[in-house]
């Protein structure tokens, strides 16, 4: 074997995304990231995503770009790696590619980033974007590293993915990420799939990034290591496990009963960030990822862990909390009415929503998001989602929808505008911004203004880790004026705090 097997972590990314629906505010973040960057990992990876931008300045009344330079600042030893090409989700779509390189630019000197990684096949991106993504990644200074992601269905044969591999070497990728969103990856079907990968990879690194949605990922990993793969995500608990991904105890266990090495050198560090991570959840009530009893049922409704984590949430929110076994039976039909589609961004988060509705009204496609019209339509996708092979009668009926021929005439429009190189200070010219920095005029173009930008709110709360110096606590205490007296022994030494 000889060669060192590489862990990368996704705790603050997945695990959080999993877990705690991205219930991530600037000062969690704050509390652990100088940590986990003592720990050794490959890379670490950010939570630059479609979702966050928003919820940052929506939910918690905070800079997003803030948590992205607490990054830059704080993680200084380990190499960063950032999702690509998802401001299309953040911005609302269709941007010329001026804006789309002007984003991907300042989010990765925002963060210091080196590596990007994108879906492939979940919306034909291989065609549609790498010819001019990847040379503007390179041309930005970063590493490509595409995502291959797995789905079972008839079609998703071994020489299917062997077939995506082949032609994603022309582009000589640094790495690949083999992406299981869903955790649906068994023993037996890597023993052959991962070899066809692998032939094609010619040499290139593999990394495996699985969830845990079927009690498989720990078997799996395990099985790639055997098999050599380069490298393994993984997350610190209590943000580990459950729909999250396999636990970097666990995984360094089972590489060393393998006789494996690996790039992790600080065990304390990761002691610490668990520590403070458990701290951070019991404060703020939050769920620890535990393993989950084995469900047959994943294998039909496909939904990824970071979707289930943010389904309940919203159900919950809908009050009908109780009826999430409901929404997943739906899910199941739905897929089927699709053309078995991949069940990944964005085609999981339209099933469960579309799922949600039917269940709530009462009636199948009583109502029909935009959305599943958009994916009749070909806007997300062709034949990885699922379009030829769709139930006519729901095609049929979601393409005789009042609002199909709006949302084809403005994907007709979308895709002429995505194919300019556009301007990027007309742009900015026309919110009379022509002197503002790149980040505030990307926050004000994502958020559609500065209405609610006006109302992010400093300082952000601190969740303190219990290293901080006796000062803190001082100010901290002298805030509390139903605490007079408070004293401290240590050894010899002894304090005492009063206020009036």
């Amino acid at each position: 074997m000889g060669k060192k097997l590489l862990f990368t972590d996704t705790t603050g990314r997945d695990g959080a995304q999993s877990l705690w629906a991205m219930n991530m505010q600037y000062g969690k973040y704050d509390a652990f990231i100088g940590e986990l960057d003592k720990v050794g990992y490959h890379y670490i990876d950010v939570p630059l995503h479609a979702p966050y931008m928003k919820m940052a300045v929506r939910l918690f009344k905070e800079n997003p770009w803030d948590t992205m330079h607490l990054f830059k600042q704080k993680v200084t030893k380990t190499k960063k790696m950032l999702s690509i090409l998802n401001c299309i989700d953040v911005m609302d779509g269709p941007e010329p590619r001026s804006m789309l390189r002007l984003w991907h630019e300042t989010t990765s000197r925002a963060i210091g980033a080196s590596r990007f990684y994108s879906m492939i096949n979940t919306r034909n991106e291989l065609d549609r974007h790498c010819p001019w993504l990847v040379p503007m990644a390179r041309d930005i200074g970063l590493e490509f590293q595409p995502c291959i992601c797995y789905y079972p269905s008839p079609r998703t044969t071994d020489e299917y993915y062997a077939n995506i591999t082949r032609r994603l070497v022309e582009y000589e990728p640094e790495a690949f990420w083999f992406k299981d969103a869903g955790g649906l990856l068994t023993v037996e079907r890597l023993r052959t799939l991962l070899p066809a990968i692998q032939k094609e990879a010619k040499g290139i690194p593999i990394e495996i990034h699985t969830h845990g949605m079927s009690t498989n990922h720990g078997r799996v990993v395990v099985e790639a290591m055997k098999m050599g793969i380069d490298g393994v995500h993984t997350c610190i608990p209590p943000l580990a496990s459950g729909s999250s991904h396999v636990s970097i105890y666990n995984a360094m266990h089972n590489a060393k009963v393998l006789g494996l090495e690996h790039n992790i050198t600080n065990m304390e560090a990761i002691e610490e960030v668990e520590r403070r991570l458990r701290k951070i959840g019991k404060i703020e009530n939050l769920p620890e990822g535990v393993p989950l009893e084995y469900d047959h049922g994943i294998y039909s409704h496909q939904v990824p862990g970071g979707v289930i984590s943010n389904l309940r949430f919203q159900l919950e929110q809908l009050g009908i909390g109780h009826k999430l076994d409901e929404v997943l039976e739906e899910v199941v039909r739905i897929i089927k009415d699709m053309g078995y589609p991949i069940m990944i961004t964005p085609a999981s988060q339209f099933f469960v929503s579309q799922a949600a509705v039917n269940v709530a009204t009462g009636e199948r496609y009583k109502e029909v998001l935009d959305c599943m019209i958009e994916t009749a339509l070909g806007v997300w996708g062709w034949e990885d989602a699922g379009v030829p092979w769709m139930d006519p009668d729901v095609k049929d009926r979601f393409l005789s929808h009042p609002n199909a021929k709006i949302l084809k005439e403005k994907y007709e429009k979308q895709q002429a505008i995505e194919a300019e190189e556009g301007s990027v200070n007309k742009i900015r010219a026309s919110y009379g911004m022509t002197h503002a920095s790149d980040e505030d005029f990307l926050l004000y173009h994502i958020m559609k203004g500065d209405e609610e930008i006006k109302r992010i709110s400093k300082p952000y709360k601190s969740y303190f880790t219990g290293k901080e110096p006796l000062v803190v606590l001082l100010k901290e205490l002298s805030k509390d004026h139903d605490i007079s007296r408070l004293q401290m022994k240590k050894g010899n030494s002894f304090f005492d705090f009063r206020q009036k």
